[in-house]
Parts: structure tokens; C-alpha cells; sequence
């Protein structure tokens, strides 16, 4: 196991540990740092950005009251998919998450970069989240009575502290709309960098020529140095523009016989001899030459248009059903793909060859990548804020229902917090199960 990590996050804590120690020991601006267990507050008390914020009041109210509908149905639909992952991970057997992997730090976490887009889009949506907050606590009246950051180690959100006591005096439609604001802006917020990815996506250019999508490693190609990516223009002196030329080409070659290969690697002319191999008996049905008694050149091709197409299939889904496969694929690109090796890489973090798919501007491909990661971030934020787990926003919703109900009907309120208690076991059981069952295996 690769515990390379683990250096820079053991002295990153020991430094965070030293400033929490100075602090405490000197009291350092007091109304500036406090501590909730663990975690560094850094706030402040201005917070009059919120006032001027919600002045449209009956609109934010309409958008809180949607908010709160948007909310109840991502709580259900995700804690459906726990309950779903729980129990597949009981009956199939599953790899282990790597401990780094739990964390959702940049540069740490494997499948998230440690880029600017990914730490621009992590701030953004925290931001954005208690802003929700914030400006609802001042349409319904609630005193905001301090902003900032919490850090433990890292910036690990943002937050507003409403007044408890005006919390407690607000109607339950209050505090509902209160607490499903950020979520509500989070989901809001990642649609409309969706709606921009489709709208900039669509000005992409591709090209014409065929490219190399991978190498299989060990093989005529891996040892020829061939490059993931490069743009084929010719094999020896036969011009290629598709994959059937390609086809054409290299079903009339046989094992043993050298081929050049003639392209370029983003701008740069590439020149590649490889001595062609016999097909090795577990790809003769995945090549692009199905003939077994062919040359095998250990490479798979590839077609801009083959990148255009799977775009085109996830922006453009043609059904409800489709829409969703389209929003699991989007969201589970980080965990599918390496940069270089998968077709939608470049949305994480790769600049695609001109060649392959040309940008239409300067920046294109960087603004790409905000979006993206600002899309990606904030659907998950919103997504699993609102499961019905203690501190989350669901939490506190489900909490504040439940309490009233009881209320009204002359019941110990504490009947409430039991029952909240208990689905907050429930669920903390659910996210635990699927990491401890690779290892009971």
C-alpha cells in the first residue's frame, strides 16, 4: 500500500495543531478565532451582506419553499443509494477504499487533483452553501450573528451562526426553508455550470484523423514508445484518416513485419518502427483486426468522434432514465478515469490535443475544468448535506419536523430526538458497512 501521503498530512496536522495551541495559549483575537471541538472558527461579525442580500423577500421565500422539496428528495434518493450500496456490498465481493481515498482533500484523495480548479471549486461551494443560509435566516427575521471559515487542518467549510433563541421562536416553515437553503443553492449552482459545460462543449471542434486511445503495456507498441494520444497520419507510406484505413492496413500485415507509424503529439511530429506481434488469444475479439493470422501492433485507435458522440450522450439525454445514467456517469468520472486514458478525461484535468479536439479560445480548456469540478462539487455537497444525519442540514430538518409534530399533538418532544438519534445510527451503519466488508472477506 502506497503511504506516501501520509508524511505531508501527519506535518500539515502537527503545524495546524501548533497555531490551535498559540491561540488558546494567548488568546489571539478572540472575536476573530474560536474553536467548535477540533476545529478552527475564523469569523466575523459584519455581516451586513446578508441584509442587503434578501431584500426580494417573497421570492426567496418561493425559492426556500422549493428548496425544502428539493431537499426532502434528495434525502430519500440518497439514502435509497446507502441502502442499496450497503446491501450489494454484502453479496458482492468489492475492493477496498484506501484510507486517503475517504478524505475529499486535493492532491491526497487519488482521484481528485490537486488543481486550482478543484480548490477554486471547493471554497465556491462552501461559500455558497452559507450564503444560502444566511441570506434565508434574514427573510425569515433570524439574526445572523457571525460568518466565516472552519478549518480543521484545511479549510473544511464555511458557515453562518444564526441566533439560536430566533431559531427557536421561527414557524417550522421557517426554520425548513432556513436550513434547505444551502443545499438548494448548491444543486442550483452545480445545474447551471452543467447548463455552461453543455453550451461551451458544444463549440468544440474535432478533428479528423485517427489517435492512439491506449497501449497495451508489453506489447510492439509499449516498447516502440509509442505515446497515449497521438494523432495517426500514415502507416509506412499509406495515408490513414479512420479507423477502417487503419483496418484495411492492418489486416494485410503478419506477425514479425516492421511497420512505421507517422503522426504527431500535440503539435510534435512522432516517427515510431514497431515489429509487429501474432494476437495474443485473449484480444482476438477486441482489436480493430479481427483476422488472428494479422500483425498485432498492441494498440487501441480511436476517433474524435468517438469523444464527441460520448458527449453528446450525457449532455443530451434522450429520457428520464437517461437523464440519471447521465448524472452518475458525471458524477462518477473522477473514480472511473485516469488522465490520458479515458475519453472524458479532459473535463477533469487534461488539455486535449488541438489535433483531437481543437478549443475554440485561449482559456478554454481551464474554464472547462471549473466548471466541471464547481458542478461536481456542489451537487455532492447539496446531495449529501441533505441525508437525514444528525449535523446535516437534512438532519436538522428532519429533527425540527419531527419536533413539531410531536408538539402539536401534546408529546414529549424528546420522542423526536430518539427517533432522529436512532436514523442517524441507521445511516452512519449504512456509510460504514461498504468500507469494513472488503476486509471481512
Amino acid at each position: 500500500m502506497d503511504l506516501g501521503w501520509l508524511i505531508p498530512v501527519l506535518t500539515a496536522v502537527m503545524i495546524y495543531a501548533c497555531i490551535c495551541y498559540a491561540i488558546l495559549k494567548y488568546n489571539i483575537l478572540p472575536n476573530t478565532f474560536s474553536f467548535m471541538g477540533p476545529c478552527l472558527m475564523i469569523k466575523t461579525t459584519h455581516t451586513g451582506i446578508f441584509d442587503k442580500l434578501s431584500r426580494p423577500k417573497r421570492l426567496l421565500i418561493a425559492y426556500g419553499n422549493l428548496g425544502v422539496i428539493l431537499t426532502v428528495i434528495s434525502s430519500v434518493v440518497v439514502t435509497l443509494l446507502f441502502v442499496l450500496t450497503a446491501f450489494m456490498s454484502l453479496i458482492i465481493e468489492i475492493e477496498p477504499i484506501a484510507p486517503q481515498n475517504l478524505l475529499l482533500i486535493p492532491g491526497i484523495n487519488d482521484y481528485v487533483p490537486s488543481t486550482f480548479a478543484v480548490w477554486f471549486a471547493l471554497i465556491f461551494a462552501m461559500v455558497i452553501h452559507e450564503f444560502g443560509h444566511g441570506i434565508l435566516s434574514r427573510v425569515e427575521n433570524i439574526k445572523v450573528k457571525s460568518t466565516g471559515v472552519l478549518a480543521l487542518v484545511i479549510p473544511i467549510g464555511a458557515f453562518v451562526e444564526p441566533d439560536e433563541e430566533e431559531i427557536a421562536k421561527s414557524s417550522l416553515g421557517a426554520k425548513l426553508r432556513m436550513y434547505a437553503a444551502g443545499i438548494t443553492n448548491n444543486l442550483l449552482v452545480g445545474g447551471i455550470c452543467i447548463l455552461c459545460l453543455i453550451l461551451l462543449l458544444g463549440l468544440v471542434v474535432p478533428g479528423t484523423s485517427p489517435y492512439v486511445y491506449g497501449v497495451y503495456e508489453g506489447y510492439p507498441a509499449d516498447e516502440a514508445g509509442v505515446i497515449p494520444g497521438t494523432v495517426i497520419f500514415a502507416l509506412d507510406n499509406t495515408s490513414v484518416s479512420s479507423l477502417a484505413d487503419i483496418s484495411a492496413f492492418l489486416a494485410a500485415t503478419k506477425p514479425n513485419q516492421t511497420i512505421t507509424l507517422h503522426g504527431e503529439y500535440r503539435g510534435t511530429p512522432q516517427t515510431y518502427d514497431v515489429t509487429l506481434t501474432s494476437i495474443p488469444p485473449d484480444l482476438s475479439g477486441s482489436v480493430l483486426v479481427p483476422d488472428s493470422g494479422a500483425g498485432f501492433i498492441g494498440v487501441s485507435f480511436s476517433e474524435p468522434s468517438v469523444i464527441v458522440n460520448a458527449l453528446h450522450t450525457m449532455m443530451y439525454p434522450s429520457s428520464l432514465l437517461g437523464a440519471a445514467g447521465s448524472l452518475l456517469t458525471f458524477v462518477a468520472l473522477p473514480f472511473s478515469s485516469l488522465a490520458g486514458s479515458e475519453a472524458l478525461s479532459f473535463l477533469i484535468v487534461d488539455t486535449p490535443d488541438p489535433a483531437i479536439l481543437a478549443a475554440p479560445f485561449a482559456g478554454f480548456w481551464e474554464i472547462i475544468h471549473i466548471l466541471y469540478w464547481c458542478a461536481w462539487v456542489n451537487i455532492l455537497l447539496g446531495i449529501f448535506n441533505a441525508l437525514p444525519l444528525g449535523p446535516f442540514d437534512g438532519g436538522q430538518m428532519l429533527r425540527e419536523s419531527l419536533r413539531s409534530w410531536f408538539v402539536k399533538r401534546g408529546k414529549d418532544e424528546r420522542t423526536a430526538f430518539s427517533i432522529c438519534r436512532s436514523i442517524s445510527y441507521v445511516l452512519v451503519l449504512l456509510i460504514v458497512i461498504p468500507l469494513i466488508m472488503p476486509y471481512l472477506v
